[in-house]
């Protein structure tokens, strides 16, 4: 007899996490807009701004790092740059690097 799946137990259920730096991004009225934007997508878990960035945490399976950029460009702001990690589930084991790249680089990637 076969055990069913956990389903909080797949490794396809990973949250992911986007660190997006945002040009002129002061204005409390700016961030509410781009958190009701980034909110309003399936899939996103929690928004946060601190620190001059937009820190968004999400099921890779309901939404991608590039639909959020787009929601918060739909609301007429600037990306600076944008970044993903996974979250990790046990804080002592080592965080793998993070790869960033300017925003304007991140299409012409995706093509090579």
């Amino acid at each position: 007899m076969k055990n069913k799946p956990d389903p909080t137990d797949s490794s396809l259920s990973q949250t992911m996490s986007a660190r997006i730096e945002i040009e002129e991004l002061g204005d409390p009225a700016r961030q509410k807009k781009i958190s009701n934007a980034i909110e309003a997508l399936d899939g996103v878990i929690e928004t946060k701004i601190e620190n001059g960035a937009l820190h968004v945490s999400y099921d890779p399976l309901a939404t991608t790092e590039k639909k959020i950029e787009q929601a918060v460009r739909s609301t007429g702001t600037t990306i600076k740059a944008a970044a993903t990690d996974t979250e990790d589930a046990h804080p002592d084991l080592p965080r793998p690097n993070v790869q960033q790249s300017p925003v304007q680089n991140a299409d012409q990637a995706e093509h090579s």
